[in-house]
């Protein structure tokens, strides 16, 4: 009798290193074309090439007080006992440029954001200034550039406002708006369209019969994507059919920049995803020396990334967090791929399978002694709660079976501290 090969679930033999699966995905990235958005639109996206100051900002020197502008020699000794006297010429108001300039004796009222007429050097605030009848009193001086804000005193012409990699955030939206810059050359968000497989799923709206599944799956990932900066849509639930499943794709092929399916790429006769792209040699499936998550698949359908991740709720999590997140990041244009990660101690023995790398749900938080990691329950692939409970992933290395509590363990924080 022929001997039979007894798979050992927890052994890494013959599996693809995280790092290593990692790498093949991130190397066939590419950041998407940029374009160029409103910025409203640009909020968050990263500028594809560094914008210069076309003009000094501000472009006029203005006023920093109401007051009088004047000159400053004319009222160096001016004091409340002996002030200075001078003609009032005009108003300078807010948006308008002055007309006429300050000669001598002469003086210019002025509001607060108004342009500095020809002639004056400083402004006078209006507390030391007694106005009455087209003439003003100075009962104290100012010296020459007191409460004038200069033109360029932000940005001068020439300098770079915004460099090329930089994430456009409030303060860049502002200074790019202050300059002219109404549509800025950004790497854009991702369109991710997001497939769920399987004959026993069904939507959450739905009310389950015995053995039917809710499709926690989409909305696992539809939030994972839009956390992440990209623009995600649902495409629905596809039966274990092949030629169904590959039209839904192809269908999408215009309206979306990358996909994430979820099922159906693992080692069984019904899996869907392997059927319909492994003999088109557009979909890699390989099996990853990782715990949970160790069936994957990612090719590229007419250049668009696709991600095949397997069906399991808290597998999906992981495989977003370890491929697809750092990917999208790079699509993105962003500098840093990664998730932050901290060394923290863990309370509780974490046991996982010794050849395979694990990441383990953990909560984690600060302490005197430093940063500190409980596990959120149990290992199993399919324990969701165990992921809405927790704020990083332990990563606990292949080679080690036990992460023993008190030791020390790299965790990648997915939640701030205060969700």
């Amino acid at each position: 009798m022929a001997s039979q090969h007894v798979h050992d679930h927890d052994s890494g033999e013959g599996l693809l290193p995280v790092d290593e699966a990692r790498e093949r995905v991130l190397e066939r990235i590419k950041p998407l074309q940029p374009l160029e958005l409103p910025l409203t639109e640009a909020y968050g996206c990263v500028l594809a090439r560094g914008l210069t100051a076309e003009r000094d900002i501000p472009d006029f020197a203005s006023s920093a007080m109401d007051g009088f502008a004047v000159r400053s020699s004319e009222v160096a000794d001016a004091t409340p006992s002996s002030p200075v006297e001078l003609r009032v010429v005009g108003r300078a108001m807010i948006g308008e440029r002055p007309e006429g300039t300050v000669g001598g004796g002469e003086a210019f009222s002025i509001a607060t954001g108004a342009p500095v007429p020809a002639g004056a050097d400083t402004i006078v605030p209006i507390e030391n200034c007694e106005p009455r009848d087209g003439v003003v009193r100075i009962i104290a001086g100012s010296p020459e550039g007191k409460h004038v804000r200069p033109s360029g005193e932000d940005v001068r012409a020439g300098e770079t406002l915004v460099q090329a990699g930089r994430r456009l955030q409030a303060p860049e939206l502002g200074l790019l708006a202050t300059a002219g810059f109404s549509h800025p050359p950004v790497h854009p968000r991702p369109r991710v369209v997001i497939l769920s497989t399987g004959d026993e799923l069904i939507p959450p709206s739905k009310t389950a019969e015995y053995g039917q599944v809710h499709d926690s799956n989409a909305y696992t990932l539809f939030a994972a994507l839009r956390e992440a900066g990209a623009v995600p849509r649902i495409a629905g639930i596809v039966r274990d059919d092949v030629d169904a499943f590959k039209e839904l794709v192809l269908s999408n092929l215009t309206q979306a920049d990358a996909f994430i399916s979820s099922g159906g790429v693992s080692v069984g006769e019904r899996d869907v995803v392997k059927s319909a792209f492994f003999r088109r040699g557009e979909v890699d499936f390989f099996r990853v020396a990782m715990q949970p998550g160790m069936p994957q698949g990612f090719g590229q359908i007419e250049s668009k990334p696709y991600f095949g991740l397997p069906g399991n709720p808290v597998s999906v999590f992981v495989s977003f967090e370890v491929f697809v997140r750092p990917a999208l990041m790079k699509m993105m244009g962003r500098r840093q791929l990664f998730r932050p990660e901290v060394s923290a101690t863990v309370e509780e023995d974490i046991t996982g399978p010794a050849g395979k790398t694990q990441f383990a749900r953990v909560r984690v938080r600060r302490t005197k002694g430093g940063w500190v990691a409980t596990p959120t329950g149990g290992r199993g692939s399919n324990l969701i709660a165990t992921v809405a409970k927790a704020n990083g992933l332990a990563v606990v290395p292949s080679g080690t079976q036990t992460a023993v509590a008190g030791s020390s363990v790299k965790v990648m924080l997915f939640r701030s501290m205060e969700d």
